[in-house]
């Protein structure tokens, strides 16, 4: 509805030129309306292949003033929505994507398993249990960058990471009543909620994500030998459909709660 001209960039890459539309508000809408589109697309013949948007959003006169300024900004976005999961928008904000730089985001992509040794490393670096614990959830709540990462319990959230621009403050236990009811053999659960109109009235999960302002979580059950001690938990909370969460996303989170499961239950924590 807001118009526009798009053409092909290089490769699978498309610029879009949208004229008239420079608040927020209104860029959130028009790609917001693009991703919700490419999800109701049908390929003849290819009916089981979906496509997927990620775009990176740069404002003029906001943001920059020429074009080359524009491209960069906007390439910026770019990448911070490919790093956090895909087929999500980001629209540039100096004090969240300035200090982006590109060269170093292409070039710092660790393998797997440089990240579980990683985490192993932090987690049994100093005697003090607690503070390896933050310290391993700060590092990888920032470096895939999810708005809130934390250990959910019984009765609380604890070592909780929190992104400082995250706008929401009503974080709270799911409970392990609702976690259950979607529990999967892995212990993995992952959730998606883009808007209420996806919710069940038969899994109070997903009403706890709404209440909740998520838009996306995965829980994985920190348990060893029968005894369940919390669940490792990330949350995406920010304004945009949702984050696909890759399978090396998932596959570090299970490792960090296999690692929590055998720390607590010897060392006889939580």
């Amino acid at each position: 509805d807001a118009g526009g001209v798009i053409g092909r960039y290089g490769g699978d890459e498309f610029i879009f030129a949208v004229p008239n539309v420079v608040d927020y508000e209104g860029i959130w809408q028009v790609a917001y309306d693009l991703l919700k589109s490419a999800s109701n697309l049908v390929i003849p013949d290819y009916e089981n292949l979906s496509i997927s948007y990620t775009l990176g959003i740069s404002r003029y006169p906001e943001n920059a003033n020429s074009i080359d300024d524009l491209f960069t900004l906007a390439d910026k976005a770019l990448y911070r929505g490919k790093v956090k999961g895909r087929n999500c928008f980001i629209i540039y904000l100096p004090e969240k994507h300035a200090n982006i730089e590109l060269q170093a985001i292409r070039e710092k992509v660790y393998s797997p398993i440089f990240i579980h040794d990683k985490i192993f490393t932090m987690l049994t670096k100093t005697e003090d249990l607690d503070k390896n614990i933050s310290s391993t959830i700060n590092y990888i709540g920032a470096y895939y960058l999810i708005e809130n990462l934390c250990i959910e319990t019984e009765k609380e959230l604890k070592y909780q990471y929190k992104h400082p621009l995250t706008p929401k403050n009503n974080i709270k236990c799911y409970g392990y009543d609702k976690i259950e009811s979607n529990s999967s053999a892995s212990g993995v659960v992952v959730i998606n909620c883009v808007n209420e109109s996806k919710v069940k009235d038969t899994n109070p999960l997903l009403i706890e994500l709404v209440n909740q302002g998520v838009y996306s979580t995965v829980l994985c059950k920190i348990e060893a030998y029968g005894k369940t001690f919390g669940y490792v938990r990330a949350d995406v909370t920010s304004l945009d459909t949702g984050r696909i969460w890759q399978s090396d996303d998932l596959v570090v989170l299970e490792c960090l709660s296999n690692y929590l499961a055998l720390i607590f239950y010897y060392q006889k924590k939580i």
